[in-house]
């Protein structure tokens, strides 16, 4: 039984690779299912590059330029098989590299002889001394249509990177193929701007699991764990650019539990964060949802939001944030500025979400029902976050038309610090 399960595996994982080998840039492999990057450690000097393939035979090698030089330097990483799936992960990272530059890059045993296959990627500035922009949107395909949509604007945008907030192909611990619809569907939207690919950071969510809640790592999160290369190699993690932004990813209660060692990781990480100009958090199950809530209740009166609220926003409000950005309930949100569970103008922390980014919407609780909404509505979007050198920073809620919606401008980086 196993053999024949594995054969019809296979021989899917064929069918879908050459179908989707259409798609992909121009000199990739026809065995190619996924190229992406991500960071495991300094956005400002490393980059790491990753693709997937069918077959375990092929190259491990990464060559790197400066663009505009002609000298090629190359690297070899390591292969690992996602299982259980039949799917090569390769991946390497590349250190070394020089702040604030577009580097050229290709995949091959040799050095590249023309510019067929050749990439480029830029790493990030060591100080903020331009404007830098990323997007940050969750709940990515419920269908590959959807997914393309969005994907197209946030390549108008040209960011830096995207942090991407859990549910991406909604494979659920299982259905490997997804991805096969997720790694094109990204390729065609986030080639070409001024620095090439852009790199991603990714956060987990309950359609990464099987269960959704409480999985054992990795066995069941195993494309999560398998295709991702994590900083500190677990799904909490920060993520540092210079003294200028730190990103904040957490677990809400997905592979790991909310209050305990989590807790605990997220009060000592942000006390020695204190001096980072800028510091967004997120994660996927929302403290103030929009959606999914018991009848009689609001979507906040969960117990999964009200022990995220106790074990981290107390966290949040004690050392100051810029946003929160929240997923999972498939609508548009913009919370008032909210401290100790009520409403503070001018001291609050602001929530923004809810995970909309490929997905069939829901109707979500108006503000007029639930004190603690700014906006909300049912519509797909991503938020375009722009930091400015001086302090400020503005958010808009972009749609699928490339409709800006919403939009919030803050004059200084975080909240004050306030203890509980």
């Amino acid at each position: 039984m196993k053999s024949i399960q594995s054969m019809i595996q296979k021989s899917l994982a064929f069918l879908v690779t050459w179908l989707f080998a259409m798609v992909l840039p121009v000199g990739a492999q026809t065995d190619f299912i996924g190229l992406y990057l991500t960071w495991q450690r300094d956005p400002t000097t490393t980059m790491t590059v990753n693709w997937v393939n069918l077959y375990e035979e092929g190259t491990v090698t990464v060559w790197h330029r400066v663009q505009g030089t002609e000298k090629w330097f190359s690297k070899s990483g390591k292969r690992h098989q996602a299982r259980p799936s039949v799917f090569q992960v390769r991946r390497v990272e590349l250190t070394g590299l020089k702040p604030e530059t577009t580097y050229e890059f290709a995949l091959g045993d040799e050095a590249p002889s023309e510019p067929k296959g050749i990439y480029k990627f830029r790493t990030m500035p060591a100080e903020l001394k331009r404007p830098v922009r990323f997007v940050n949107g969750g709940d990515m395909m419920h269908s590959r249509e959807l997914m393309d949509a969005m994907n197209r604007q946030a390549a108008k945008l040209d960011p830096d990177f995207a942090y991407l907030g859990g549910d991406l192909a909604y494979e659920n611990g299982s259905n490997v193929s997804r991805y096969c619809d997720w790694f094109p569907s990204w390729h065609s939207g986030r080639r070409g701007g001024r620095g090439g690919w852009n790199p991603f950071v990714t956060g987990i969510g309950n359609h990464e699991v099987k269960g959704h809640y409480g999985g054992r790592i990795p066995d069941d999160a195993p494309y999560f764990y398998g295709f991702f290369a994590l900083p500190e190699g677990r799904s909490y993690y920060s993520l540092d650019f210079g003294r200028y932004l730190s990103l904040v990813v957490l677990d809400s209660g997905h592979t790991q539990p909310i209050s305990g060692k989590q807790t605990q990781w997220l009060a000592s990480t942000l006390a020695a964060r204190a001096q980072q100009q800028f510091l967004f958090a997120g994660y996927h199950w929302p403290v103030y949802g929009t959606a999914k809530a018991q009848p009689g209740l609001l979507p906040c009166d969960s117990p999964r939001s009200q022990e995220m609220r106790t074990n981290w926003v107390s966290q949040f409000e004690r050392h100051g944030v810029s946003v929160i950005f929240e997923h999972d309930h498939h609508t548009y949100k913009r919370t008032h500025r909210l401290r100790n569970h009520q409403r503070d103008d001018e001291n609050g922390l602001l929530f923004l979400g809810d995970g909309a980014w490929g997905v069939n919407t829901r109707d979500p609780v108006s503000p007029d029902k639930a004190w603690y909404l700014a906006k909300s509505e049912a519509r797909r979007h991503l938020f375009s976050v722009t930091l400015h050198p001086e302090g400020r920073f503005y958010v808009e809620a972009v749609d699928a038309n490339g409709t800006v919606f919403d939009r919030v401008e803050a004059l200084s980086p975080r909240t004050k610090p306030m203890a509980n």
